[in-house]
């Protein structure tokens, strides 16, 4: 898995310089919180990564043992992300949300505040 990360890393770094539109700064948020749950049991100690390869943003903050996280703020530009998570235990979460080029999961982050409930299911899995 973490050479999967990795290697997608690289790619995003790789197609940072190639947009033909010149590169407009990102606006920061104020603050992100939120919860990681599937199955209505919070998912503790695993790593929310997002990542926008098109203005080369990857950041990864971990949950709690509540399954609660807080990205401090002006830490994460406003924007749409690309979403996967890498849990303890790779059996606490469908397979689906932990690959970096598989996962569904599309997260907006806003100007000022941002409470996020990521609520995973196991359809299509």
């Amino acid at each position: 898995m973490r050479t999967l990360f990795l290697l997608f890393v690289v790619v995003s770094v790789l197609m940072c310089g190639c947009s033909s539109k010149p590169y407009q700064p990102k606006k920061k948020s104020e603050s992100i919180t939120g919860t990681v749950t599937f199955n209505d049991k919070t998912v503790a100690n695993a790593e929310i990564c997002f990542f926008d390869p098109a203005h080369g943003v990857n950041f990864t903050v971990k949950t709690d043992a509540e399954g609660k996280f807080t990205v401090a703020p002006k830490d994460l530009p406003v924007g749409r992300y690309s979403t996967f998570i890498t849990p303890a235990n790779p059996k606490d979460i469908p397979k689906k949300y932990q690959s970096p080029l598989g996962s569904p999961l599309i997260l907006e982050i806003n100007e000022g505040s941002n409470d996020l409930k990521i609520v995973l299911d196991n359809k299509n899995s």
